[in-house]
C-alpha cells in the first residue's frame, strides 16, 4: 500500500487532495489483488486513471502556468509520457482482457511512478507556488 507521506506533501492542498484521490485508487487495485479479484478491479482503475490524468495534470499545469513555474514545459512532456504509458496498458487490457501479467504491470506503473513523480516534480512546483505567496 501506498501512503501519502510528509516527504510527497506539495504544500497546495488541491494538489495534495488530487494526489490521495489517485493513491486511494491505486491502493484498491493493490488491496483488489492481494485478495485474488484484481482481475475485476483493473477496469475501474484503468478508467479512473484516464479521466483522472486528464484533469489533475490540466489543473498541475495551469498552476505552473499561472505561477510562472519555470519547469513548465518539462512537467507537460513528463505527463505526456504518463498518460502514453496508461495508453498502452488500456491497449493491452482491450486486446487480452485483465490477465495477471497486466495487473502486475498497472501495479508497477502506477505505485512507481506515483510515488516517484510527486516526490521529485511535483514538490518542486509546491515550492515555487509556496515561494510566490500564493498560499499565504
Amino acid at each position: 500500500m501506498i501512503s501519502l507521506t510528509e516527504s510527497m506533501l506539495t504544500g497546495v492542498p488541491q494538489v495534495d487532495s488530487q494526489h490521495r484521490t489517485l493513491i486511494d485508487a491505486i491502493n484498491r487495485l493493490m488491496e483488489a489483488c492481494t485478495q485474488g479479484k484484481g482481475r475485476k478491479q483493473i477496469e475501474e482503475t484503468l478508467n479512473f486513471v484516464v479521466s483522472y490524468t486528464q484533469d489533475h495534470f490540466k489543473e498541475e499545469e495551469r498552476l505552473q502556468v499561472k505561477y510562472g513555474y519555470p519547469g513548465v514545459t518539462r512537467h507537460k512532456w513528463i505527463h505526456s509520457q504518463f498518460i502514453q504509458q496508461v495508453s498502452t496498458l488500456v491497449r493491452k487490457f482491450q486486446q487480452a482482457g485483465p490477465t495477471v501479467t497486466l495487473v502486475g504491470e498497472l501495479n508497477k506503473a502506477l505505485g512507481d511512478w506515483v510515488v516517484n513523480h510527486i516526490k521529485t516534480e511535483d514538490k518542486k512546483i509546491g515550492e515555487h507556488v509556496l515561494k510566490s505567496g500564493a498560499l499565504s
